[in-house]
């Protein structure tokens, strides 16, 4: 849950640069997933900057795989 509440707390600052640098920072995918449910669900300005952030680190872990 931290990441999203770093996210939000970026977001709700209008921090979009930080928001979306702590997306593409997480290691964790289920993390990642949580983050892109609740800002897909939520009218948040700047989610969609995070979401694609989001898309990004998980397309990113998956090629780790």
């Amino acid at each position: 849950m931290g990441l999203t509440v770093d996210v939000l707390e970026d977001l709700g600052a209008r921090n979009l640069q930080a928001a979306a640098q702590a997306a593409l920072q997480e290691s964790d995918a289920i993390a990642l997933i949580e983050l892109l449910e609740m800002l897909w669900s939520c009218e948040l300005e700047g989610a969609g900057a995070v979401i694609d952030a989001v898309l990004q680190r998980l397309q990113q872990l998956r090629a780790l795989r």
